[in-house]
């Protein structure tokens, strides 16, 4: 029992580590870089985000690291608006050339302004003028497709990148695994439908375990969207903590990577059991 207890634990505590990792690439943008996290503060205002929407505020309250991570993990992709300065839908109505690339994937918009919209004078505010009539700016979207030798690299690439940060941090090498491959593209798969550690069938993430046949005694997974190389993608989890704290974890020894392409984005997953 008490063992019982302590394999659920073990669990929950690495569903709490595992957090989404948000971000898009555009090619347009690559030379300026994506926004990161801290990128997006630009476009947040807590307070505002709080009144704006009771719903969140009965939940969170005024914490702004808790309204801050809605934002993100999900808030974007709702259209919310978080602050005065930028609303995402008059944005999208004000420039058919956005549109025109982006369609209603409402993330890219926001990334769009603070990578290079503000700088060249695009008015993301709500009911504002623009002066401007025409833009010369085209916006480009990436469209990777990865052959399925090319997915295979890329899991190697991924795996060899994870023993870099943790031989960089003192962590011991991790092995990869044919068994936690097949499940971890299983789960990319799945992201396709719905971008969560909670599956298509409502089950918790760590099921696909036991589909697949493998035992584990804790597990941990990192997902995410939208980075077109191994390199980015490795970078993104590095630079959050929950996802950092999975790929450094000690107790982990084995690792599956799962990678798919869907409408010109990639889905990633990681896989880690002891």
């Amino acid at each position: 029992m008490k063992a019982q207890k302590l394999r659920i634990t073990s669990i929950i505590l690495s569903l709490v580590l595992v957090a989404l990792c948000f971000t898009n690439t555009l090619n347009a943008e690559a030379k300026k870089g994506a926004a990161s996290p801290a990128q997006y503060a630009a476009v947040f205002d807590a307070s505002y985000y709080a009144a704006k929407y009771p719903d969140l505020k009965a939940v969170f309250g005024t914490d702004e690291n808790a309204l801050f991570n809605h934002f993100i993990t999900s808030g974007m992709a709702e259209g919310r608006q978080a602050s005065e300065e930028f609303n995402v839908q008059a944005y999208k109505s004000r420039y058919p050339d956005l549109a025109a690339a982006f369609g209603n994937n409402l993330p890219q918009y926001y990334i769009h302004y603070i990578t290079s919209g503000k700088a060249e004078g695009r008015n993301g505010k709500a009911g504002a003028t623009v002066s401007q009539t025409s833009t010369n700016v085209t916006v480009t979207v990436q469209t990777q497709t990865p052959a399925n030798t090319t997915t295979s690299s890329y899991v190697d690439q991924v795996v060899a990148l994870v023993n870099q940060d943790r031989a960089s941090n003192g962590v011991g090498g991790i092995t990869g695994s044919p068994a936690l491959n097949a499940a971890a593209q299983k789960r990319a798969e799945e992201l396709k439908q719905s971008f969560s550690h909670t599956r298509p069938n409502g089950t918790s993430c760590f099921t696909v375990f036991g589909e697949c046949g493998i035992s584990y005694r804790a597990a941990g997974e990192n997902i995410a969207w939208g980075q077109s190389t191994p390199a980015a993608v490795e970078n993104c989890w590095m630079n959050s903590s929950g996802h950092r704290a999975n790929i450094l974890n000690p107790s982990y020894g084995k690792i599956g990577v799962g990678v798919v392409e869907a409408g010109g984005r990639l889905y990633w997953v990681q896989l880690f059991t002891n």
